[in-house]
């Protein structure tokens, strides 16, 4: 099977390497080359700096490359949402949709995602990347299908990927799907790749969620953030800043990537791993502190959200 990883400036060098030895073992694991691969740069310029300033040597642009099975999109340092829309411009005019659409698979993590979005080919798929793109991908690709809490997602014949290190169980899906079970996990037992997280709600940072410019949706979150303990109503929080439900939800997603109430849980659920990490509060008195009525309900969301019990987490 024949890849091409895409190697963009900036790129994440761990990334690129990580894929690479992945395949490697594969091939060792199966006692053949079954994978070969080879890497190519976005324009003529065939050495690219890494991220901290490593040199990469591609074999040849992407153009230049015909007959291959797979296409995988390795990311690059993430600069802002500015940044990274500049780059998403300039995959798009340095990719035609010939040599996109002539590839069967295709195989993208972290900002990475975000370039293949900009190709058009994530237009009928539903998708992950990095939760923290969520907003990003809000804005500028609205329509695609963005679901940020799975680690890996298969859409048909396209498989993405969370954050940098998501690409070790990008990977292995993969091989999974092309070589068998048994081969992908003999290489996550050779390489000591942990089990993978369920999804990356145990990732999420909110102070991240309240980094933009929408000083009126920031309202909405200091709102929540002061006032966990009443009723938050999607009409509340509309009404605190004079718009209509709505227009809310409309901002709130480009802004924060998710809709309001799914803020409100998301705190909800963070304010109480914080308390039972920090305090012996009981758990009916810590779903008192942030807004359960019912302590079973919030023991049901805690374990959905995190992948372990209330219980469990405290011990």
């Amino acid at each position: 099977m024949r890849i091409v990883l895409i190697c963009p400036p900036k790129v994440f060098a761990s990334a690129l390497t990580g894929v690479i030895d992945i395949f490697n073992v594969a091939n060792q694991v199966m006692g053949k080359s079954f994978f070969s691969w080879k890497i190519a740069a976005l324009n003529r310029e065939l050495q690219v700096t890494s991220s901290q300033g490593l040199t990469i040597q591609c074999d040849s642009t992407l153009e230049e490359l015909s007959d291959y099975d797979a296409l995988v999109w390795i990311g690059a340092q993430y600069n802002g949402p500015a940044a990274l829309w500049q780059q998403c411009i300039e995959v798009s005019q340095a990719v035609t949709t010939s040599t996109t659409k002539s590839c069967r698979y295709h195989l993208a993590g972290c900002c990475g995602v975000a370039y293949l979005g900009a190709t058009g080919l994530l237009d009928q798929h539903r998708i992950t990347a990095s939760w923290w793109l969520a907003p990003f991908f809000a804005k500028y690709f609205p329509h695609i299908d963005f679901k940020a809490d799975e680690i890996v997602f298969r859409s048909n014949e396209v498989y993405t990927a969370g954050a940098a290190h998501s690409y070790l169980h990008l990977i292995l899906t993969f091989i999974s799907d092309m070589v068998g079970k048994e081969v992908a996990e003999n290489v996550a037992s050779w390489l000591a790749i942990p089990q993978k997280s369920s999804n990356q709600n145990q990732f999420i940072r909110l102070s991240v969620l309240q980094e933009h410019c929408d000083e009126q949706i920031r309202a909405v979150q200091s709102l929540i953030d002061d006032c966990l303990t009443e009723t938050l109503s999607l009409k509340r929080l509309a009404e605190s800043v004079y718009m209509s439900e709505r227009t809310l939800i409309r901002r709130f997603k480009q802004h924060v990537g998710m809709t309001p109430m799914d803020y409100v849980r998301l705190v909800r659920l963070e304010k109480s791993k914080h308390l039972l990490a920090s305090s012996n509060l009981s758990q009916a008195q810590i779903a008192y502190q942030v807004g359960y009525q019912d302590p079973q309900a919030l023991a049901r969301q805690f374990k959905k959200h995190f992948q372990v019990s209330m219980k469990a987490f405290r011990e």
